[in-house]
């Protein structure tokens, strides 16, 4: 099967679109095939931050949102493990939209991390949580409650231990949560969002 330039007629081989992928035509028209990517409707919103959006990652993980990212992953590389593991992409990169002609691909608009947040929000109609905090902020792992006792070697300050608030912890990275002035100040921000 071959894919047709609609500008001078020139044919290329198919496989050279995998994922979405376009080239330029000799004749300068971009080339290519879009993907679709085919989410079940059952199944929970999840993202892949390109490394110019790591900022926003924190607060879509602070809603539980299963969002990943990696250090310098090539563009080729990040919209493949998107589509194979159905995440959509999150960029500033104008650059990728036009190598890649993949409809998982949102192009963020907005230059700070807490209005990026906002802005996918609202793209992706996304409701309020019932819970927050409910990953880790480090390393996206869904975090367990934890007693003070069970907390061990770098975990809270004594006087927090002693007061008997909650703690989270992650089995993977072992960074322990609780509510404190941070959490609290990224909740008010959260709710505000919600409230419209």
């Amino acid at each position: 099967m071959a894919v047709t330039c609609i500008k001078c007629g020139r044919q290329y081989d198919v496989t050279l679109f995998q994922f979405g992928r376009t080239i330029d035509c000799a004749c300068g028209t971009r080339v290519g095939l879009e993907h679709r990517l085919n989410l079940p409707r059952a199944s929970e919103i999840r993202f892949f931050a390109d490394v110019n959006v790591a900022s926003v990652v924190r607060w879509l993980r602070a809603i539980g949102i299963d969002t990943v990212w990696e250090d310098a992953i090539a563009d080729g590389d990040l919209v493949r493990r998107a589509i194979e593991e159905k995440r959509y992409v999150l960029t500033l990169d104008k650059r990728l939209l036009k190598e890649w002609r993949a409809d998982n691909v949102l192009l963020l608009q907005k230059a700070r991390a807490f209005e990026q947040f906002q802005e996918i929000v609202a793209h992706f109609k996304i409701e309020k949580p019932a819970k927050f905090f409910t990953r880790c902020l480090l390393c996206n792992t869904l975090l367990r409650e934890a007693s003070a006792e069970e907390i061990t070697l770098g975990g809270p300050p004594p006087r927090l231990a002693e007061n008997r608030i909650t703690f989270f912890y992650c089995p993977a990275c072992n960074k322990v949560y609780w509510e404190g002035g941070h959490t609290r100040r990224m909740r008010e921000a959260i709710e505000k969002v919600f409230a419209g």
